[in-house]
């Protein structure tokens, strides 16, 4: 399946504008500011129902209008149309015009990898951004992990809202078993899902990142989690006191963390921007190759201005890499027509091209 058509309404800075993409190398170039990297998030809030960089929808309406929609044609054994409308705070999917009953029901239909020069807060941020890669990964392809996300993120709420209530004084434990009984079991499916997700993630990894950035370094990458280290009923149980005194949840998967490196040394710390810069996109292909292995389908692979962020040579590879026939429709966005055109060149696949 491949996107063939996309259509925005007040979505950011595109009051209207309808784009006609093919099922190989779609490259769109233009001077900073004309919406190149908006275009790409509306085709991962096709597939997600989410932007990759806000997740407040009533901050993506274009400034004075009253919604926005994005519609995108799919073409593929049965042509698909997926309509995304956001108005007066209420946020409507439809399917070939039929309404889904729930989001849940979307979430997985189509997966996409998205490649952007803010993926540098994968490293250099903090723990929440790395769990937002592993809850993006498997929600694309998971919808029992969506559901006990979901589930654990309200109980984990009502959790702290009743521990910040309490003002640190002292609360009833069974009252706080009462909410352990809902966070236990969604934490304990999310944090073997998660643990599974790293050990495949690392078997494409470390592969793509020699190929990208030539050395023979040893990239690491470890899922940290508080569940490592014990049962999760009794590491809450053992937590009370101090939940009370903090006036929040101390420990659970809401802690996890990746902790990336090269060698016996962390990436954060000891890492140059060109291993920083092949870490992540190496990463960001071994997603890809990971949606590949277990939907057996192409994602839609969103490269946003990759060219002004590495050197010739990486983008290179990067781009000898992707344009094999293993990878589906691309979606390239940057500033300069002829830079792309060179990269792509030599490659074999159908190619359109569009300047704003």
């Amino acid at each position: 399946m491949y996107l063939q058509r996309l259509q925005l309404f007040h979505f950011k800075n595109h009051s209207e504008r309808s784009l006609e993409f093919c099922d190989g190398i779609n490259t769109l170039t233009g001077a900073n500011g004309v919406g190149k990297t908006n275009i790409l998030d509306a085709v991962h809030y096709l597939a997600n129902a989410k932007s990759y960089f806000n997740g407040i929808d009533s901050q993506i309406i274009e400034h004075d209008k009253p919604f926005f929609t994005v519609k995108g044609q799919f073409e593929g054994d049965v042509p698909t149309e997926i309509l995304i409308q956001f108005e007066g705070g209420k946020k409507t999917i439809k399917k070939n015009d039929k309404v889904y009953p729930r989001l849940l029901d979307h979430i997985g239909m189509i997966q996409t990898v998205f490649i952007t020069p803010y993926d540098i807060d994968l490293v250099l941020g903090n723990s929440e951004d790395r769990r937002k890669f592993m809850d993006l990964s498997l929600c694309q392809i998971d919808k029992a992990y969506l559901q006990n996300l979901s589930t654990y993120k309200k109980a984990l709420e009502q959790r702290n809202a009743l521990l910040k209530s309490m003002q640190g004084r002292f609360i009833d434990p069974d009252l706080l078993a009462s909410f352990d009984a809902k966070l236990i079991p969604t934490g304990l499916l999310i944090h073997e899902k998660r643990k599974a997700f790293v050990d495949k993630l690392l078997s494409h990894f470390v592969d793509i990142y020699r190929n990208l950035s030539q050395g023979i370094e040893n990239p690491t990458i470890r899922y940290e989690s508080p569940l490592n280290e014990g049962e999760f009923e009794t590491l809450l149980r053992d937590s009370y006191r101090l939940d009370m005194s903090a006036q929040r949840t101390s420990v659970g998967i809401h802690k996890d963390d990746l902790v990336f490196g090269l060698g016996d040394f962390p990436l954060k710390k000891y890492g140059s921007q060109g291993q920083i810069k092949s870490f992540i996109i190496a990463l960001k292909l071994a997603q890809y190759n990971y949606f590949q292995s277990v939907t057996k389908n192409h994602p839609i692979l969103l490269l946003d201005d990759i060219f002004e962020k590495i050197d010739e040579q990486r983008a290179q590879r990067l781009i000898d890499m992707v344009g094999v026939s293993g990878y589906g429709q691309i979606l390239i966005t940057d500033t300069h027509a002829s830079r792309v055109e060179t990269h792509f060149q030599p490659i074999d696949a159908n190619k359109l091209h569009h300047h704003l």
